[in-house]
């Protein structure tokens, strides 16, 4: 399915566009002290300005063990409303997660980034987040900052990224559950191959 999906849209199954900045972050375990990162913000579906869709925000960390493809989504905030996509207008009221969690030092854990500062308004972008905080939840959904991110004015000279967060993570960022690691590899993997054909 995800291979037919990014074959038809000639781009990515889901979040097909969307807007690559680079930025820098501050951060605590798992996240570097200080890195530039290369940052990406989209649309699930690629509705127009102002209209509801699932949005996203997608990291390329640098650690010390390798690139880390840090994907997130609009969702919900509580133990079990954090698990399932949720569509929004507007950044402001987004609050954006990963929905499934990584297993990090044996513990699960959820990653949300939340809007820090509006507007950055560009005419071809619409009004965008200028920093995000980026918050750590366990399994009793108690959030905590650990890190902050500022994004750069866009400067037009970044080679586009496919971020992918099956191939580019550290090895002690295990995607869990397992089945749904699994079923998140096929997904990926169909998408790679619609795209490449």
């Amino acid at each position: 399915m995800f291979r037919l999906l990014s074959k038809a849209r000639h781009a990515r199954a889901l979040h097909p566009l969307g807007v690559q900045r680079t930025g820098e972050l501050s951060g605590t375990p798992p996240f570097p002290a200080t890195a530039t990162v290369t940052v990406r913000l989209s649309k699930g579906a690629g509705t127009g300005p102002g209209k509801p869709d699932v949005l996203g925000i997608a990291l390329r960390v640098p650690t010390e063990s390798g690139d880390w493809d840090l994907l997130m989504s609009s969702t919900g905030t509580g133990e079990r409303t954090r698990l399932l996509p949720k569509f929004v207008r507007h950044w402001r009221d987004a609050r954006l997660g990963t929905l499934a969690p990584y297993r990090y030092r044996g513990e699960l854990l959820w990653f949300m980034a939340v809007p820090d500062e509006l507007p950055d308004e560009l005419p071809d972008d619409g009004e965008l987040p200028a920093r995000f905080t980026i918050h750590a939840s366990g399994t009793d959904a108690v959030w905590r900052q650990v890190a902050s991110l500022k994004l750069h004015p866009d400067r037009g000279d970044t080679a586009p990224v496919a971020f992918d967060p099956v191939l580019n993570r550290p090895p002690e960022m295990e995607l869990a559950p397992r089945w749904l690691a699994l079923l998140r590899e096929q997904a990926y993997e169909g998408s790679r191959r619609g795209r490449r054909s």
